[in-house]
Formats: structure tokens, C-alpha cells, sequence
């Protein structure tokens, strides 16, 4: 397809544009020979030693010298000499007259500034702007003249096929062959994404948002390489950099509510559903309608089947309900807005004085929150009360400051807290989160110290009488990174070296442009060698959460407990700052565990349009990286520092396999639905929480009501997991008009529902533990919700009895020193590095240093 015609008139011009610096360097080289030239001037050596010895006689010196005749000189003069004269030098030549000037004439030329800068300064200036002129020319058209050629060879039809295949339109060699394309550098691909922009800019038939189609392209550019690198917008950019130092000015509160609520082309009256035909009634939504929603009679819903009807219908409800509910408190931090007073389920009305209406959107609100640390603002709100009842409206005034938010969200001893099983429940890797992991463990080692002393017994000191602490009080550690997603590496570092033994390898990391890195602990450990030590995971733990994981794991210093394998993301991601406050996260290296192992579970490579054959014309539509798994067949072996066997490629296993409780269908779609938070603020308008607070039978009952009521509105689908599947089937069918099958299928619906709602019983001490957990969290802070579910949780029951028992834990990690050195000679250990020489140096080096972990 031909290019605009627009930009054929370009084409002489940029023909003109390749030639005019050539052109201008020429001129000025001319230029600047010609006044050097004029200005070179002969001086014998006998006026230069009057003109710099005599002090009186300096200025009469000179200017003698200044009304000689100027010529070229008879030997060349060094350009010291052309810039460093004490005075210049006149612009027009001397006549033999000009030779007698008086005293007085000589000086008044010396004596005014006028005659300082047009002897001194202004010869300098007319050698010295050329040359930079010259230079500066020079060096833009080396810099901007391949791509000139570039936009010459793009406009002129010279160029070939962009995708490197023959072109199109084939253009005759001399030689009888066609021309191939040469547009295989970075400038070429700029130039046409450029032209596109601005054709769609000038001539597209309606009017086009130039930044938003420059974000969807960029968008899908680097989509088609991994699902990790991601340009980021402004707001994505901050919120990236809010996540990686876990920290931001506002007051700690975490908010929920809609964000498309203004959408105009939702901005139509939800009309009810009246399968019997029977005439319509007006909406009842309390929302204030439009001028001409109802001019004429709304029109219901003539077949009940009409899935694309039903669709914005359940859409419309879903905004109708969103913007009833407003924006909501979901989370108070504590030492922030929690202490302040505010809870989950408190509806804002306005921030200071911006109000917030039904269709102001979660986004304006958090804006409007946050701001520089040591600001006030004013928070309205409403809350629920009991007995039915809604408060006044409230106002509190809370002081911006900056939020830290803790990735140790609860630390502490689990079962009985004689037995010394400490707990930490770790949430991500930020910036501080070394510092936090550390001191939570000081804390439970004073603390299990505490605990075991007897009556009257003091702490030990020194012969200085400094107190000596006892390590060893801590019988064993739970450090719980389920579903940690990751976040610094080097924070991950950090967290290692308090584990693992010093000058210990950690992590290593290396990629095409990334230098090859070796991370290394050079600190002593805090956990005493007497601790027992286990890491909680399961299949949404990742990344730098996987390195802390596999560190230990590789050192032999504790054991993994879940129930398979972790993700198995082993890239290392680099966020490079962009203009305009954007960025750019891409993917630059691998890691590697300090056997040498990496754990990344899936390959990806380079996609793009077009590239999966049996993908549908959407999908071909729609550029995507192309991954597969790593085959078990193609992981290899490598060995911790005792001899067991791990492999690569896809994720870290566990080494003691702990099944977590199964979640029901009816749970996962009552927790993804958010019906457990809606009951839990319907409760509390009309209850108070207790200390001895449980969810018994009658609250139970009650809620399954509540459970019918949405879904009998239309409000929760019970199918939900099947919901698409019974769509497009239903459409199919429609389509061929099979209408007993359809009917087949209607039946199939309803017993999936009745099959659903089998879990209220089968399910029933997990949906009301559920329930129990959603209750307390419009009241508790986080870390007494996390403490409070602990003592139900199998995986950190069954984790704190093997640590406390020991023996299945001294097992797993049983030292086996000859089977080591055995594979150490037979040249295994080698092997396990394949091509990668950071591996087989961490490979073979690690053996030794892990010794020293137990010789204490």
C-alpha cells in the first residue's frame, strides 16, 4: 500500500537535506583558512623579547608592531603564537603614513575598553567561532546524517521489504536481480512507527488520542517478548517505584471502589429483566436518571437467551451496585490511619474539600490522599452502626506522613510459646526488608529467651556487665513466603546472609548485556546453627522470594515445606527511568542458585503477529511472547552442600511435602465475589464484636440466607466457573437451533448451582472460618487477623510439629561427607554447570564453605 500522499513532496527536500552540511562545512573551511591567513602575521624574535622586557616600552612596542604592513609569513607561525599575542590586531593594512602617530593617539588607543576589545579580544573571537562553527557542524552531520539517509532511503522507495523478505515491489539491480531489504537497524523501525503516528494524527477520520496509541504499541511491543517487560506510564512508573521502596506520602489507608464510573457510554437507566412479557415497571435504582430515560416506555428484555443483552445488563448492575457502595476503607495500616481511628467499611465522603459523589472514581480519591508528609487533610466518612442505623457523618483530621509499608506483616511463636517455634510472615522484598526480617528475629530469640527462664532467674552478663544473650532458646523458625511474589534482589540478598554462613555464595546472575554477578555473604549469621529452620512456600511463591528459598535450600541450612514447587521464575528484571516520568521494565539476566541451578520453569521466546498458526485470527491479531515448559526430561541434577539431589527448570521443590487445605468452588467464588465482606458490614449493623467472638450456627444460617437472596437477585452467579463455557455453548445451540439440547443445557445449569451450594455442608468448618476471618477484619488490624489464623492452618501446624520434633528434620538434612567428595572425583559436580561458567565456578566453590555452617 502506497504511503500518504502527503509526503511525497519530501522527497527532493530530504535529497537537499543530505546535501546543505557538506555544503556549510565547505564554506566555513574557506572561511576560516582565509582569516587565518589574514591574521597570521611575521614577527621577528627581536620585537617579541621588547615587547615582553621593557616595561615602559610595551605599549610603543606593540603598537609598532600593530602598524606594520601585514603579509604572509616567510615561516610558518605556531598557532601559540596566533593565540597568544598580548594585543591584536587591526582589520584593515597600514599605509606608510600611518607610521607616525603622536604620543596622545597612542594612549587614548590604549587606555578605552572600546580599543582593549577590538585589539585583544575581537581577532581571537573571529579564529576561534569558526573553528567551534566547524566543528559543531561536523559533528551534527555525523551524528544525524545516517539517519537523514535513512529517512531519504524510507521516502525515496530505495528501501526493501521491512520484514527482510523480498519486497513487494521489487526494485531492478544493474545486475538483473532485485534489491533486498536493508532495514535492519533501530533507526529505520523509529522512522516508520513515527510516520504512522503522524498519518494517524492527520488524517485517521476522527480524532485520535496520540498517547494512548503510543502506549498500546509500545504496550504490545513488549508484550511479545516475556510477560515481565512492561513500559509504564506515569502512574504506573510511581506506583512501581511506590512498590519497590514500600514507601509513599499519604496516611495509610488502602481504598476500594470503581474506576470507570463516569463512562459515558454506561450512562443508560438499568431496566429490569421481565421474561413473563408482562409490561415494565420503571428501575427503582435511587440513582438520579437521565432527563429523557424514560420518554418513551423502556424496552425489557425480549428473550431471556440473548446472552449479549444479559451481558450489559449484568454489567449495568454491576456499576449500579458499585456506585451505591461508593469508595470504602478495605485496609487501615496500623501506626497510620488505623490508629487514628479509621476501619475497613468506613464509606468516604470527601477529602478536605473535594466530594466525593457516586461517580467519582477510586483513583481521584487516593490522589487526593496522598501529598507531601507533614500536611494535614480532612477525611469525612460514614460509618455503619448498630442497630441498623448510620451514624452522622464523621470528621477526622489525620497528618500525612511516609508510609512504610512492612513486608513482615506478623512475627511471633506459634502453638505453645515454651516451645521456642518462632513464626514470621513474610509478604514481599523492598528496600527495608532485610532490616525488618532481622529484627523480627532478634525479637523471637529475646523473646524465647524470656520464656524459658524459670522464676527469679536473670539474664547473664559479662565481666563488664553487659548482658549476654542465648541464641539457642530458639528452637526453630518458620519463615512463611507463600504467595510472596518477590521484589529486590539485593533485598533477597539481604535476607539470605542472615541464614546462611559467611562467605557463602548466595545468588548469581548473568545475561547478554547484564555483567556477569556473583553475590556472596560476608557477614556471620544470626540464626544460631541450633535453630531449626523452615521455609513455608507453595506455587505463587517467586522470584526473589525463590532465591532466599533456594539459598537455604543449597546450603542444607533448613528445610522446605509445602505442597509441590514454587513458581519457577528465574529472570532478573532492570526498571530504567525514561523522559516524561515513564519507564521501562525488561528483562536482563538469570540467576542462579549457589549450586548452580537455575530454577526458571518456563522459556520464552520472541513472539509476534501471526506467528501461532493455530491460534485463532483474535489471537494471531494480538502480538504475545511464545512460551512452553521445561520438559522434566531436560532438567539436570545438582547437589546441596550434604549430597541431595535438586533440579533445575522448574521452580524449587520441597523437601517436606505438607498438603494445604482444599479450597471449594463455593469458597473461592464467595471470596472472588467479595459476599463475605458484604455480610460482614450487614453484621455489623446489627452487632457488636466481643472478645470470645465465634461464628455459631445461627450466624451461619443466616448468612447461607443472605447467599440465596444475591443470587436470586441476580447479584452472584454459583456458576460462575462455568459461566463462559455454558455461553458460548448456549450460542452454538442457538444458532443451530438445536432447542432440546438447549433445554439439556438449561437443566445443567441448575444442577450445577444445587451442586454448588452442597459445599454450605460439605464445606462448613472452612466457610465459617472464612467468615469468622472477614468479620474480624472490619475491626482487627492486620497482624492480629494473621494470629488469629494461624491456629487453624494445617500447613503451619504440621511445619511447627516437625520442627519441634526434630527428627524428621535432622533427616532430610543428614550430612553424607563421602557421598560429596565421591561426586566432587567424579567430575559430577562439574557436569551440573552445562555451558555456564558462573555456574560451574559456584558449583565447585561451594562445597567447602559449606562446612563451616556446622563446625560450631
Amino acid at each position: 500500500m502506497k504511503s500518504s500522499t502527503a509526503n511525497l513532496p519530501t522527497l527532493p527536500l530530504a535529497s537537499a537535506v543530505m546535501r546543505w552540511p557538506a555544503l556549510i562545512v565547505l564554506l566555513l573551511s574557506v572561511i576560516v583558512r582565509r582569516d587565518a591567513n589574514a591574521f597570521q602575521t611575521s614577527f621577528p624574535k627581536q620585537h617579541h623579547n621588547s615587547v615582553f622586557a621593557s616595561g615602559d616600552k610595551v605599549i610603543g612596542s606593540v603598537n609598532r608592531l600593530l602598524l606594520q604592513p601585514r603579509r604572509l609569513s616567510s615561516y610558518s607561525t605556531s598557532s601559540s603564537q596566533l593565540f597568544g599575542k598580548q594585543d591584536g590586531e587591526d582589520s584593515e593594512e597600514s599605509t606608510p603614513e600611518d607610521m607616525s602617530i603622536s604620543d596622545d593617539d597612542t594612549n587614548d588607543n590604549n587606555g578605552g575598553e572600546g580599543n582593549m576589545f577590538t585589539t585583544k579580544v575581537w581577532p581571537t573571537l573571529k579564529i576561534a567561532l569558526p573553528s567551534f562553527l566547524v566543528g559543531g557542524v561536523a559533528t551534527l552531520c555525523f551524528l544525524f546524517l545516517p539517519l537523514l539517509s535513512d529517512y531519504y532511503d524510507a521516502f525515496s522507495g530505495n528501501a526493501g521489504n521491512f520484514y527482510g523478505g523480498e519486497s513487494t515491489s521489487k526494485v531492478a539491480n544493474s545486475d538483473g536481480g532485485s534489491s533486498k531489504s536493508n532495514i535492519n537497524n533501530v533507526n529505520q523501525p523509529v522512522i516508520l512507527f513515527e510516520t504512522i503516528l503522524n498519518d494517524l494524527n492527520d488524517a485517521y477520520v476522527d480524532d485520535v488520542d496520540i498517547q494512548k496509541l503510543f502506549e498500546t504499541g509500545v504496550k504490545a511491543m513488549t508484550a511479545s517478548l516475556d510477560p515481565y517487560t512492561e513500559f509504564e506510564s506515569r502512574t504506573e512508573a510511581a506506583e512501581l517505584e511506590e512498590s519497590v521502596t514500600g514507601r509513599y506520602g499519604g496516611v495509610g489507608l488502602v481504598i476500594r471502589g470503581g474506576t470507570n464510573l463516569a463512562d459515558a457510554s454506561d450512562d443508560i437507566a438499568l431496566e429490569p429483566i421481565d421474561t413473563s412479557s408482562s409490561a415494565p415497571s420503571p428501575s427503582t435504582n435511587n440513582k438520579k436518571q437521565p432527563k429523557n430515560a424514560f420518554k418513551k416506555p423502556p424496552v425489557a428484555v425480549k428473550d431471556a437467551d440473548d446472552e449479549e443483552e444479559l451481558d450489559i445488563i449484568e454489567r449495568k448492575r454491576a456499576r449500579r451496585k458499585s456506585m451505591e457502595e461508593g469508595v470504602r476503607v478495605a485496609s487501615a495500616f496500623e501506626g497510620y490511619a488505623y490508629d487514628a481511628g479509621m476501619r475497613v467499611g468506613d464509606k468516604l465522603l470527601a477529602v478536605d474539600d473535594f466530594e466525593i459523589t457516586p461517580t467519582t472514581a477510586v483513583d481521584e480519591v487516593r490522589n487526593h490522599l496522598r501529598g507531601e508528609p507533614g500536611t494535614e487533610v480532612q477525611i469525612k466518612f460514614l460509618r455503619e452502626g448498630v442497630g441498623g442505623k448510620v451514624n452522622e457523618p464523621q470528621t477526622i483530621t489525620l497528618k500525612r506522613a511516609v508510609v512504610h509499608i512492612p513486608d513482615v506483616k506478623y512475627f511471633g511463636f506459634v502453638g505453645d510459646p515454651h516451645d521456642g517455634i518462632g513464626y514470621i510472615d513474610l509478604s514481599g522484598f523492598a528496600s527495608e526488608t532485610g532490616r525488618e526480617v532481622r529484627y523480627a528475629i532478634k525479637a523471637l530469640q529475646h523473646g524465647a529467651e524470656l520464656l524459658s527462664m524459670k522464676d527469679g532467674e536473670t539474664f547473664k552478663t559479662d565481666g563488664d556487665g553487659n548482658f549476654v544473650h542465648d541464641p539457642t532458646k530458639l528452637k526453630g523458625l518458620v519463615l512463611d513466603l507463600r504467595s510472596n511474589p518477590g521484589g529486590l534482589l539485593t533485598s533477597a540478598v539481604d535476607v539470605s546472609t542472615l541464614f546462611v554462613p559467611n562467605g557463602s555464595d548466595i545468588v548469581s546472575a548473568k545475561g547478554r548485556g547484564f555483567p556477569e554477578t556473583l553475590y556472596r555473604s560476608k557477614t556471620d549469621p544470626i540464626l544460631s546453627p541450633n535453630t531449626r529452620l523452615a521455609v513455608l512456600v507453595n506455587e505463587q511463591t517467586a522470584s526473589a522470594a525463590e532465591i532466599v528459598t533456594g539459598a537455604i535450600q543449597d546450603h542444607d541450612v533448613g528445610v522446605v515445606v509445602g505442597k509441590g514447587r514454587t513458581y519457577g521464575k528465574g529472570l532478573v528484571q532492570n526498571v530504567q527511568d525514561l523522559p516524561y516520568q515513564t519507564a521501562l521494565k525488561y528483562t536482563v539476566a538469570k540467576y542462579y542458585t549457589p549450586s548452580g541451578r537455575c530454577i526458571q520453569s518456563t522459556v520464552y521466546e520472541e513472539g509476534g503477529r501471526g506467528d501461532d498458526l493455530l491460534a485463532s485470527p483474535e489471537e494471531r491479531g494480538r502480538a504475545r511472547y511464545k512460551s512452553k515448559k521445561v520438559a522434566d526430561k531436560d532438567r539436570k541434577v545438582f547437589y546441596t552442600a550434604h549430597g541431595r539431589e535438586v533440579k533445575d527448570g522448574g521452580g524449587v521443590e520441597v523437601d517436606y511435602k505438607v498438603e494445604p487445605d482444599k479450597a471449594s468452588p463455593l469458597e473461592v467464588i464467595l471470596l472472588s465475589s467479595g459476599t463475605y465482606s458484604d455480610y460482614a458490614a450487614e453484621w455489623s449493623k446489627t452487632h457488636e464484636l466481643t472478645d470470645k467472638f465465634r461464628v455459631d450456627e445461627a450466624t451461619y444460617k443466616d448468612f447461607q440466607r443472605f447467599v440465596e437472596k444475591k443470587q436470586a437477585d441476580g447479584e452472584l452467579k454459583l456458576e460462575v466457573f462455568y459461566d463462559s463455557q455454558l455461553k458460548e455453548l448456549s450460542k452454538k445451540l442457538k444458532a443451530s437451533k438445536f432447542d432440546s439440547s438447549k433445554r439439556v443445557l438449561d437443566s445443567l445449569r441448575a444442577d450445577i448451582i444445587k451442586d454448588v451450594k452442597k459445599d454450605f455442608k460439605t464445606y462448613k468448618p472452612e466457610i465459617m472460618e472464612d467468615l469468622e476471618q472477614n468479620i474480624l477484619a472490619r475491626y482487627l488490624p492486620d497482624s492480629m487477623l494473621i494470629e488469629h489464623g494461624l491456629a487453624k492452618d494445617v500447613q503451619v501446624t504440621a511445619t511447627a510439629k516437625m520442627l519441634k520434633d526434630g527428627k524428621e528434620f535432622d533427616k532430610i538434612l543428614a550430612r553424607d561427607n563421602n557421598s560429596v567428595q565421591e561426586r566432587v572425583q567424579e567430575g559430577l559436580l562439574s557436569s551440573i554447570a552445562g555451558d555456564s561458567s558462573i555456574e560451574t565456578a559456584s558449583a565447585m566453590k561451594i562445597e567447602p564453605k559449606l562446612q563451616t555452617r556446622w563446625d560450631h
